[in-house]
């Protein structure tokens, strides 16, 4: 019987220790579960930070990816543009090229109307001055129309084929060429001023 009891007081003194060794186990596996949980929260905040920073950055690369697009899209506009600009600056040259040839051909084409202005005017002036040119009878004169000296036998009459008027030899001596002439006419002092001064217009 005592070696029962003995036994059994070893066995409840094993169980006794068992129980504080399952007692440690289960407070350290405690603190293990406990350090375990922290870390496993921790680690969720970070997945849920690294999953919203994910997202953000694609978000990003979608904005990236639109706004590399529109880019693409300027840039394809602008080589159209470019095209078009070399093509206006081609025309813009060809242009002045034209605007140039013209410019020179209207000088030219001005400089002959203002010649045949010219022309048409000296010849309207001639026109009206032969209407205006009454040829004056010899017996109506006494006197030469510009020094006013008197007619006689040693000074005689001569009328100018250009205005009509009869003056006398002095005043009178020059022969020009006429537009009703094909030869040297008689013509006064005056007249030879007035047509050297037409002709040299001209």
């Amino acid at each position: 019987m005592a070696a029962t009891i003995t036994e059994m007081e070893d066995r409840l003194k094993q169980w006794y220790s068992d129980k504080l060794a399952a007692e440690e186990t289960s407070r350290k596996l405690g603190q293990l579960l406990v350090e375990k949980d922290t870390k496993r929260s921790v680690l969720e905040t970070d997945l849920k930070i690294e999953r919203e920073w994910r997202g953000t950055l694609q978000r990003n690369l979608e904005q990236e990816k639109e706004r590399v697009a529109g880019l693409h899209e300027e840039i394809r506009l602008l080589q159209g543009m470019k095209k078009e600009f070399d093509q206006l600056q081609i025309k813009h040259i060809q242009l002045q090229q034209v605007c140039g040839e013209q410019e020179k051909a209207l000088s030219e084409l001005g400089s002959h109307l203002s010649e045949s202005k010219l022309k048409v005017e000296d010849m309207k002036e001639m026109q009206a001055v032969n209407r205006e040119a009454q040829w004056t009878e010899d017996k109506v004169v006494a006197a030469c129309r510009q020094c006013q000296r008197p007619f006689s036998v040693s000074r005689r009459k001569h009328h100018c084929r250009n205005c009509g008027e009869i003056f006398c030899n002095d005043c009178s001596d020059t022969k020009m060429s006429l537009p009703s002439s094909a030869k040297p006419e008689r013509v006064c002092d005056a007249c030879h001023e007035l047509l050297l001064q037409r002709y040299s217009a001209n």
